[in-house]
């Protein structure tokens, strides 16, 4: 989906310090949803979708399977949607809304998403293998039997996360919302390039140079007009992982994203660049038996080599690459060259070593088991 701004709209809303963001119980209910139903498909919820999955009991699993294409594709755009900067949302209050959706409601809906899956969709992408799965949303026969028991799925939804927010969900939500605010907080209050805080919702989320377009990497190729008047809302997600939903029209943009939060769970432990060029230094066998040579001595070239029955130009060689990574000290002392193991720069790397550690992840994801 392309998101194309006009010369004259972009600056109010790429650069405008009032971003729209509002949480969501019931969206964060169907992408959990949508989680539990694709357990093969988000290995960092591995242990809550089986322990879940496992608490709801198998009636609520085989349910869970019907819809499971509804979840994929269609219920978050039946969610009605929050206020604006509402940072209590209330789920009594969200499912009354749903549940009280009118049949014309349901229709737009439906015909919108619908058109959206059989004819906008790049029918190439359901051979990918992240795809492959929902092949059949593509197909007008799979959404024909729907079209006339709008309501009674409206109903039959309705209830079905009802249970699930009830049986189960409701700690979970609490769990993550301090999570979700502090994006809000963060996202919101973001400066600097007007384009970077797009780019750090999402990898697929993308400005141009000119920033009079931003690409959305998903598939589908809708383009949304984003207008002086358009409203564009961000929802902060943990379940929405790793995906991003765009959805609206004209008048209103949604884009639910992956919160920071569930980033900095599910991808590596940031380290310093250094860390990174050191490790790689000491992880060649020959230098690591330099450096652990040098430990606590001082040698030259002709030294090395000969205790450690290497040629001359290979010590050499390795001595340059350690000596230019700041890991040996050269001392020149009369015609001699000495060299020797930085220690204040193996101290920094093992301190660095003691403190890779992630920060806090939620108890119900199990990691700590």
């Amino acid at each position: 989906m392309d998101i194309h701004f006009t010369a004259e709209s972009h600056a109010a809303v790429l650069e405008r310090t009032r971003k729209n963001f509002a949480l969501s119980p019931l969206r964060e209910v169907a992408w959990a949803l949508h989680v539990l139903a694709r357990p093969t498909d988000h290995g960092i919820f591995q242990r809550w979708i089986l322990t879940a999955r496992q608490r709801m009991g198998p009636s609520w699993t085989d349910q869970l399977e019907e819809h499971a294409l509804i979840f994929q594709g269609w219920l978050q755009a039946l969610i009605p949607i929050p206020s604006a900067d509402d940072l209590t949302p209330q789920f009594d209050d969200e499912w009354e809304r749903f549940m009280g959706l009118s049949v014309m409601d349901l229709e737009s809906t439906y015909e919108r998403i619908r058109k959206r899956w059989t004819e906008e969709f790049d029918k190439r992408m359901a051979r990918n293998s992240e795809w492959i799965r929902v092949a059949l949303l593509t197909k007008g026969s799979w959404w024909s039997p729907w079209r006339g028991n709008l309501e009674a799925l409206r109903d039959q939804l309705g209830y079905f996360m009802r249970e699930f927010w009830n049986r189960e969900f409701q700690t979970v939500w609490e769990e993550n919302y301090p999570y979700l605010e502090d994006d809000v907080k963060n996202m919101g209050s973001a400066r600097g390039s007007p384009g970077l805080w797009w780019q750090n919702i999402s990898p697929r989320l993308r400005p141009e140079r000119d920033l009079d377009t931003v690409k959305v990497h998903v598939p589908w190729k809708t383009m949304l007009l984003v207008k002086h008047n358009t409203i564009v809302r961000f929802f902060p997600s943990v379940f929405c992982w790793p995906h991003l939903w765009v959805d609206g029209d004209d008048h209103q943009v949604n884009i639910t994203y992956q919160s920071l939060a569930v980033r900095n769970w599910a991808m590596p432990v940031p380290v310093p660049a250094q860390m990174e060029t050191l490790l790689e230094a000491i992880s060649e066998p020959t230098r690591l038996l330099i450096i652990r040579h040098l430990v606590g001595s001082m040698r030259t070239t002709s030294a090395i080599s000969h205790a450690l029955r290497l040629s001359a130009g290979t010590v050499s060689r390795h001595l340059t690459f350690l000596h230019s990574v700041g890991l040996v000290e050269r001392i020149a002392d009369g015609h001699y060259v000495f060299y020797r193991t930085s220690e204040e720069k193996l101290a920094r790397l093992a301190v660095e070593l003691q403190n890779l550690r992630r920060d806090p992840v939620p108890k119900y994801l199990g990691w700590h088991e």
